[in-house]
């Protein structure tokens, strides 16, 4: 998919202060690690603009934590499903929250290097709901669903390229130092 342009998280209002754009950047490096297409509902709120919708008092959306996505090619739940599945990969994940009303997924992150998160870590917690603000309720997929998403959707977190590329320098390095070693040697 791609990191998603700073532009794409702040329609909602424009940050003011470092922490939140800071925030908005660990936001963007996560959202490219997601090997789905998406689109961006919502991701940074000014604070008026949280309470002007009714916005939860404790939500991350004003301190560009949080972002609301529609899957393309997979519906809400089954996106869910697919992070739970792969919640270790993903260790900056805090909130997942799916609605039976709507085709969007609330993401909420605490990543190392990210202000402003509730409780400090993260908590990794997944919920359903019917409509945002009302009735959440715990949630786990069922066995079925794990097994359904797993063969829909079998690809996983991708690795940095920059692991890759360090990994094959640092291999082609020992192999050389280990080659002019054994050739010193004769």
């Amino acid at each position: 998919m791609g990191k998603p342009t700073l532009e794409a998280l702040t329609t909602r209002g424009s940050p003011s202060d470092t922490n939140t754009l800071v925030n908005l950047n660990l936001l963007r490096k996560f959202l490219g690690a997601v090997p789905f297409q998406y689109a961006i509902t919502s991701a940074y709120r000014s604070p008026s603009y949280n309470q002007s919708i009714e916005g939860s008092s404790t939500s991350q959306h004003p301190n560009g934590l949080a972002v609301d996505i529609v899957p393309n090619g997979m519906t809400n739940r089954e996106l869910a499903t697919w992070f739970w599945i792969h919640q270790h990969s993903y260790p900056e994940l805090d909130q997942v929250i799916w609605y039976s009303s709507s085709r969007h997924l609330h993401i909420g992150i605490c990543p190392p290097g990210g202000s402003g998160c509730l409780g400090g870590a993260p908590r990794k917690d997944f919920y359903a709901a019917n409509t945002e603000g009302l009735g959440y309720s715990r949630w786990s997929p069922s066995q079925a669903e794990i097994a359904a998403v797993q063969a829909k959707f079998p690809q996983g977190r991708p690795l940095p390229w920059g692991w890759i590329l360090g990994g094959l320098s640092l291999a082609i390095a020992l192999g050389t130092g280990g080659y002019i070693w054994y050739r010193r040697r004769q």
